[in-house]
């Protein structure tokens, strides 16, 4: 048990968490087995993140606090926090989210049990902005280890975890050379991807093991960031996905029809008000990039037209019955499906 203490480091980035940067932190020193270090990067904060880490580095020994000279981005200062750590395993938190404390030990078990396994990662429970609990956030599969072949085509789907908050395996990311040169939106998306095409695995327990903040967002600051989403996905797709699928001759239709799904999935964002119609025609740009299929111009003409109303009903209907199956679809018919 030492010894698996001593190879253990956690990562939060952080840019103005003044309100929730001290329970992440907390949530660590509290773990059942304790990392070797916490490392906190700290992106040009201007609140006052820097004085609560100023006081908590004071208190907690194992705690490092790096203060980045610039404004680097999300992508870049993950990527310079993770490159930090020392520990076998590194866990990447972001500083509004926090761990039950049997955490790093249970998901360091299984990483320590699956060696082909380049990351860990379990269930969540989302928390508002004000700390009530809301849904749990459970994956669509089963419990316990997935192989790079079968993670590599199950992105194709998308993200394939619960939430951002994830254990690495350092020597997995040393292969995939960490985040550098991955986009600031969809960073997650395409290094978990990259993980599965260097040929690591990955293990998931189906046990709530962290609290995953989410936001109400009245200024729409992160709906004006459809662009970067768009364009995150395309990359994840033009530099992972595709490469990979053809490395291994494996059939390219289901490519192209995932990513004229994701297209038209995402095309709604041309009829949101908050958009400007130059800015509406920049993003109906970036969706044929994705996607140059038929379905997908004929989708954009009808939001810019603005006879989406009726498709955005139907797309709420189809979702909220999603959700409701996965909660009433037992276990075993889960572990059924992906035995087949």
């Amino acid at each position: 048990m030492e010894e698996i203490k001593k190879t253990i480091s956690v990562c939060i980035c952080t840019y103005n968490q003044e309100a929730y940067i001290e329970k992440a932190i907390q949530s660590v020193v509290e773990q059942t087995l304790k990392p070797l270090e916490i490392i906190v990067s700290d992106d040009c904060s201007t609140d006052a993140t820097s004085t609560i880490l100023n006081r908590l580095q004071a208190e907690i020994s194992f705690l490092r606090v790096i203060r980045q000279p610039t404004n680097l981005g999300i992508a870049k200062n993950v990527d310079s926090c993770l490159r930090l750590a020392s520990g076998e395993f590194i866990v990447r938190l972001d500083s509004d989210d926090y761990l039950e404390p049997s955490y790093i030990e249970k998901l360091s078990d299984a990483l320590y049990k699956h060696t082909d396994a380049g990351y860990a990662h379990a269930s969540v429970r989302e928390v508002d902005e004000y700390g009530h609990y809301l849904r749990e956030r459970k994956l669509f599969r089963s419990a316990g280890f997935q192989s790079d072949v079968e993670a590599l085509k199950a992105s194709l789907k998308g993200y394939r975890v619960a939430a951002n908050i994830l254990m690495f395996r350092k020597s997995a990311l040393e292969r995939v050379n960490f985040l550098s040169g991955r986009p600031n939106f969809g960073e997650d998306y395409h290094l978990t991807a990259a993980i599965s095409d260097a040929g690591f695995g990955n293990v998931y327990l189906s046990e709530t093991l962290a609290f995953y903040r989410v936001w109400t967002d009245p200024k729409k600051v992160r709906t004006r960031r459809k662009r970067g989403e768009i364009e995150g996905l395309r990359k994840v797709f033009d530099e992972v996905i595709c490469p990979a699928f053809l490395s291994r001759n494996w059939p390219t239709q289901m490519l192209i029809k995932r990513r004229t799904q994701l297209a038209c999935s995402h095309a709604d964002c041309l009829g949101w008000d908050v958009f400007e119609n130059d800015e509406k025609l920049i993003l109906a740009d970036e969706l044929l990039k994705l996607s140059p299929a038929v379905s997908v111009r004929l989708l954009s003409w009808v939001y810019l037209n603005g006879y989406g109303g009726m498709i955005e009903y139907y797309n709420e209907t189809k979702g909220n019955c999603k959700q409701k199956l996965k909660s009433i679809v037992p276990g075993w018919l889960i572990r059924m499906r992906y035995a087949e």
